[in-house]
C-alpha cells in the first residue's frame, strides 16, 4: 500500500462582498509556504495587488527583507511587516536553501491607524517565540483557511482583528511580566508599590534603583511602557477604588491617604482615569458596582 503524505502548504484567498456600512477588516489571503526557488523575489514597488498590508513569520530557513536602504536576514522566529506598494523587497538569497513561513495579506481599508500603531509598538521586524500567542493566532487563522472554515466577511474580519490585537498586545504582555524587568526597575517598582502614598518626587525612587533620575526615568518607561509618575498614579487610583468601596473615609481623606495633595486634584485625576467622580463611583450612580479596577 502506498501512503501519500499531504504537504501542509497552501495559499487561500478571499474576495467577500462587504457591507459598505460596516467597518470590516478585509482578509485578502493567508498561506503557509516553503520556497526553494532562487528566483523567489517580490518587489514592493512593482506589485499590482495592493494596497495591502503584509505580515510574514519565518518557521525555518531564512530570507532577506529590505526596507528602504536596510536589508535584514529573516531567520526562524522573526517576522516582518510591510505595506504594498512600498519601498521594499523580500527574496530567497543565494545563501539560503529554503524559506518556510506563514503570511497574511490584509486590505488597508479601516486599518491605517491601527497599522501605524502596530509599527510603533513592535517595529518592522519583530521576534516572536513559536509558542507565543501571536504565532498560535497566525497558525489558527491558516488552519481555519485550510479547513474552509472562513465562510464570510464577518468571520474573516474577526480573525484579522484578533491577530492585530495579539500583535499589539505582544509587547505589553512582555512588559507586564515583572520577572523579565531589569533588576533596578524591579527594585524601583517594589519601592513605589510600598511608598506610593507618600512619594513626593522621583529622586527617592531613582535612588532605590541605584540610577540617576534621568536614566531611571528613561529606563523605566522603556521597560514598563509607562512613566514612573504614571505608574505611581495607577497605584494610587487602584488603592482609592479599594477605599471608596470598602471604607467609610471621606473622599478628601482618601485623597490624602493615597498620596494626593488635595481632594479636588484627586477628584480630577480619578475622573480622568475612571470616567466618574469619586463620590459617584462610591455610590454607583448610573454605573455597575465595581469593587476593583484594572489599569494598564
Amino acid at each position: 500500500m502506498v501512503v501519500v503524505v499531504q504537504q501542509p502548504y497552501g495559499v487561500y484567498g478571499y474576495r467577500f462582498q462587504d457591507s459598505p456600512q460596516l467597518p470590516l477588516y478585509q482578509l485578502f489571503a493567508t498561506g503557509y509556504q516553503e520556497v526553494t526557488d532562487p528566483e523567489y523575489y517580490w518587489d514592493g514597488m512593482k506589485r499590482i495587488d495592493g494596497p495591502l498590508y503584509l505580515f510574514q513569520y519565518t518557521i525555518s530557513g531564512f530570507g532577506h527583507f529590505r526596507l528602504g536602504g536596510e536589508t535584514r536576514e529573516i531567520h526562524p522566529g522573526i517576522a516582518f511587516l510591510t505595506e504594498i506598494p512600498g519601498n521594499h523587497h523580500y527574496c530567497l538569497p543565494e545563501t539560503s536553501d529554503h524559506w518556510t513561513f506563514y503570511f497574511v495579506l490584509i486590505r488597508q481599508q479601516h486599518l491605517q491607524g491601527l497599522w501605524r500603531e502596530l509599527l510603533q509598538t513592535v517595529g518592522a521586524t519583530p521576534s516572536f517565540e513559536p509558542t507565543s500567542a501571536v504565532v498560535r493566532c497566525l497558525q489558527s487563522l491558516y488552519a481555519d483557511a485550510r479547513s474552509n472554515r472562513i465562510q464570510n466577511s464577518l468571520q474573516a474580519s474577526a480573525l484579522v482583528y484578533r491577530l492585530m490585537m495579539e500583535l499589539l498586545q505582544s509587547n505589553t504582555a512582555q512588559r507586564q511580566v515583572k520577572a523579565n524587568w531589569p533588576q533596578p526597575i524591579q527594585q524601583a517598582a517594589a519601592f513605589m508599590e510600598g511608598e506610593f502614598h507618600r512619594l513626593q518626587s522621583l529622586d527617592d525612587v531613582a535612588a532605590a534603583a541605584g540610577l540617576s533620575k534621568y536614566y531611571f526615568t528613561r529606563m523605566f518607561t522603556q521597560t514598563t511602557g509607562s512613566s514612573p509618575m504614571d505608574y505611581v498614579t495607577k497605584l494610587r487610583i487602584e488603592k482609592a477604588v479599594e477605599l471608596l468601596r470598602g471604607s467609610t473615609l471621606s473622599v478628601e481623606e482618601i485623597a490624602y491617604t493615597v498620596g494626593f495633595a488635595s481632594g479636588s486634584y484627586f477628584s480630577k485625576v480619578f475622573r480622568s482615569r475612571v470616567g466618574f467622580p469619586p463620590a459617584d463611583f462610591r455610590l454607583a450612580k448610573e454605573l455597575p458596582s465595581i469593587d476593583r479596577l484594572q489599569f494598564d
